[in-house]
């Protein structure tokens, strides 16, 4: 079985595959930021081309028969909707993911996000990046609009998981829908 966890950054779709992999070992997980980020010292500050990314991400993929991909692919390949047998969109109000976000940060990087004038400006660029998530007018990133429109194009069940729920009940309403 092939699972896509998806929704805006801060959602909770990492988590939620980790969780998820844990508890049936029988499946891979692979996160998207694996992918799209090289490997670089602090983290997530290059990109790798799209035929670099999509290529790693095809191995991967196609290595192993029980795979849960976590993040946001569906812009990277046309193909890539059908794919999968669930997609999984996750979303959480604005101002808690934004919060999550910023906590998340703080706790990655130390202080340095604070006074390092260059990664200060990531940072703050990036949070401004994820609030634009939420905004209907958005089309040049990322957004619950394109990820809602995604779920009608794929030719495979979808879940549609809206508010702050646990991960514990996250993973059961996801572990039902494939029981």
């Amino acid at each position: 079985m092939r699972i896509m966890i998806m929704g805006a950054s801060g959602a909770g779709a990492t988590t939620l595959g980790d969780y998820f992999v844990k508890n049936n070992d029988r499946f891979l997980h692979l996160d998207s930021d694996n992918y799209f980020w090289k490997k670089t010292e602090p983290l997530f500050q290059e990109a790798r081309i799209d035929d670099e990314r999509n290529s790693l991400f095809e191995n991967d993929f196609y290595s192993h028969k029980d795979v849960v991909v976590t993040g946001s692919i569906f812009h990277w390949h046309t193909n890539y909707k059908f794919l999968f047998d669930l997609v999984v969109l996750l979303y959480i109000p604005q101002e808690l993911r934004m919060q999550r976000l910023s906590e998340r940060e703080i706790s990655r990087y130390g202080d340095k996000i604070l006074f390092d004038e260059k990664l200060n400006a990531k940072y703050k660029a990036f949070l401004v990046w994820a609030a634009e998530y939420d905004l209907e007018e958005n089309t040049s990133s990322r957004s619950l609009r394109q990820q809602k429109q995604w779920l009608t194009e794929v030719q495979c069940a979808t879940l549609f998981l809206d508010g702050d729920l646990t991960i514990k009940e996250r993973f059961d309403i996801l572990q039902n829908h494939i029981s």
